[in-house]
């Protein structure tokens, strides 16, 4: 029992490998990212996003119209990384389980032949 829990562990090793070799971003990597968008989208949404918001709605005061565009900027962006980072998952999970259907046909069809 002891070497098929060990078989399990090395088969999920190599595939948690695999994963972070075709691009698979982890919950680390996710969270220094999204952090980064956050800090840019902030910056950007205060300057960007406040303008806009005083054209809109020109009686609100500027320290208002800049936190809230400071706010919905870093949103903004953690949300767009947040899907991206769910494609680029995506695509590493197809990649691996593409390589792994193909190695396991390529394993059938050599053993059909012996």
């Amino acid at each position: 029992m002891g070497a098929a829990v060990l078989s399990v562990m090395d088969d999920d090793h190599r595939h948690q490998e695999a994963l972070a070799a075709a691009g698979y971003t982890g919950l680390r990597g996710t969270l220094i990212f999204c952090s980064l968008l956050a800090i840019v989208g902030a910056l950007l949404g205060s300057v960007v996003i406040a303008i806009l918001w005083n054209m809109l709605t020109p009686g609100l005061s500027e320290t208002l119209t800049t936190w809230a565009g400071a706010a919905a900027g870093a949103a903004l962006f953690v949300l767009l990384g947040l899907f991206k980072i769910h494609r680029g998952n995506l695509e590493a999970r197809e990649l691996v389980e593409d390589k792994e259907w193909r190695r396991q046909l390529l394993r059938q069809h050599t053993d059909r032949q012996q």
